[in-house]
């Protein structure tokens, strides 16, 4: 079994858009070790999983993982646009959290 770890530290939530199609709002969590993305984003672009996982581990539970996605998020703001590319885990669709978690170093 593959473990993550998620862990909320400090979140900043922010507006974005995943491979410039989707706008979603993303929680940048100083704490995570992974990003993570929710599954009904990822059947909205049609993308397939790869790197089946099994489960993501909070202080108090497991959800269930789907795999992996490589993706483009992007950022816009009145001065600069940003983007960044990643690999994602998919939540399953027991996840009760954000829909996007980047991780932050």
């Amino acid at each position: 079994m593959i473990e993550y770890y998620i862990f909320y530290n400090k979140m900043i939530v922010i507006n974005c858009a995943v491979e410039k199609n989707i706008p979603i709002e993303a929680s940048i969590d100083t704490g995570a070790d992974v990003n993570c993305i929710n599954q009904k984003h990822i059947g909205e672009l049609g993308i397939t999983y790869h790197d089946k996982s099994n489960s993501i581990e909070t202080p108090d539970a497991f959800y269930s993982t789907l795999g992996k996605v490589n993706l483009h998020i992007s950022f816009n703001d009145s001065e600069k646009h940003k983007t960044i590319s990643s690999e994602f885990i998919v939540f399953g669709p027991d996840w009760p959290g954000s829909d996007l978690i980047l991780r932050m170093p």
